[in-house]
């Protein structure tokens, strides 16, 4: 490592022979003016830049986070009435992600715009710990506490929270939700559990859905159990930290991943963690590692790996006494998805080894057969390119936005004609 506490960085690398370490971070200083621009951007700043009218709202949970919600309620270069009933889509990013998985992309290629872009109102979470909501009513992220939290917690208060402000700002009765791999975890669960939540949420759109993850791929499969027991037992030392990048640490990497020769190399590694990556917009990678992945708690990645050993989805596990002590009880409780009466839509691929398609059969397709209103298969997609895959915007997202524009003016005409009898 190049420590340059006390010497002038040129010095030290002279002193040091130029070790490979110290001579890519002065590359990475001296070209730093390089980087796409997008990689300082924050998510409205992004938006604003390609004509989109722009706004950040704050929700205070119940458990006193503050969190950021992004929104676009206009198309590109629109001054559009903000309070008209336009239908609202609620975009729920995935693990160790943001709201810039929503906006990736080019604006005719990312989710968000092209959502906005055909008349809806666009609202872009971002979950606790992430850059954008890193904000307690009662201390900061340098405090342990802060980082207590899994996708449980998500789901519980910032979810519910969030649809909350948002339906009392718009004055609307429900939302569209559409959400990535964790992102319809965080669904699946509140829906469970919340007959009342239910009733605000139209449909559920799940891109690359998780529920168990039994039979994973990627590096951790390719490890099997043991690699994950070591990681588990690795992350047990770390209680309730944060799991991030040092900012310069990432720049530095989306630098490197920006020039032509690193792309593929970049794009191999994520594949290595997700699967191959067909779809990317290969010129973007370094803009890409430049915002993911985004932080999240320790803890919300021992929650995953206990999943994936129980093959159940179910609350944290804290041990037999710690279970007794949160939940009354010496095993977590496990979340029925026989009770979710909300339409959902499932989007997958057999080339996604993380959403692995018996996982999908046999955690959600069994269970919620009454309310599965689609399942599309969407062929040669990873996990990732449903949100950064740049073909996504050809062969995904206009079926879903003509299912909701259809159920949007049969609800309108429903409307009417109740008034009018």
């Amino acid at each position: 490592m190049c420590y340059v506490h006390h010497f002038p960085l040129s010095h030290f690398c002279f002193v040091m022979r130029i070790d490979i370490s110290c001579f890519l971070i002065l590359s990475f200083i001296n070209s730093v003016k390089l980087i796409d621009d997008e990689c300082y951007m924050t998510v409205p700043e992004i938006g604003k830049q390609y004509g989109y009218e722009s706004e950040v709202h704050l929700v205070r949970t119940k458990d006193d986070y503050i969190l950021e919600l992004h929104r676009f309620p206009c198309r590109m270069n629109e001054k559009c009435d903000k309070f008209s009933k336009r239908p609202i889509v609620f975009m729920q990013h995935g693990l160790l992600a943001d709201g810039f998985s929503w906006i990736p992309n080019l604006a005719n290629q990312s989710t968000g715009f092209v959502f906005a872009d055909s008349g809806f109102d666009v609202w872009i979470a971002n979950s606790r710990g992430t850059p954008a909501s890193q904000k307690h009513v009662g201390y900061g992220p340098e405090n342990k506490k802060f980082w207590n939290f899994t996708w449980q917690q998500m789901s519980e208060f910032d979810l519910t929270s969030s649809i909350d402000y948002v339906l009392k700002e718009t004055k609307q009765e429900f939302v569209y939700y559409l959400g990535h791999s964790q992102g319809t975890m965080i669904m699946f669960s509140r829906l469970a559990e919340d007959k009342d939540f239910s009733k605000k949420i139209r449909h559920f759109h799940a891109l690359a859905p998780v529920a168990t993850v039994s039979h994973i791929g990627g590096l951790f499969g390719l490890f099997g159990k043991q690699f994950l027991t070591y990681a588990e037992i690795l992350l047990g030392r770390l209680p309730y930290s944060p799991l991030s990048i040092p900012r310069t640490v990432q720049k530095m990497i989306s630098y490197m991943c920006s020039k032509f020769l690193m792309q593929n190399i970049c794009t191999l590694d994520i594949g290595f963690i997700d699967g191959n990556e067909k779809m990317f917009n290969q010129s973007r990678v370094g803009v890409y590692l430049c915002h993911t992945p985004a932080a999240t708690s320790v803890k919300d990645l021992q929650h995953w790996i206990q999943l994936v050993k129980s093959q159940k989805v179910a609350k944290f596990d804290y041990g037999k006494d710690g279970n007794m002590a949160e939940y009354g009880q010496p095993t977590p409780p496990v979340y029925d998805l026989t009770q979710i009466d909300t339409p959902t839509y499932l989007y997958w691929s057999r080339d996604d080894i993380l959403a692995d398609t018996q996982d999908i059969r046999d955690s959600i397709l069994s269970k919620m057969k009454k309310t599965i209103a689609g399942s599309i298969e969407l062929p040669h997609y990873s996990h990732m390119d449903f949100v950064f895959g740049i073909k996504a915007a050809f062969d995904l997202y206009p079926g879903i936005i003509k299912t909701i524009k259809d159920d949007f003016n049969r609800y309108q005409i429903t409307r009417r004609l109740r008034k009018v009898s």
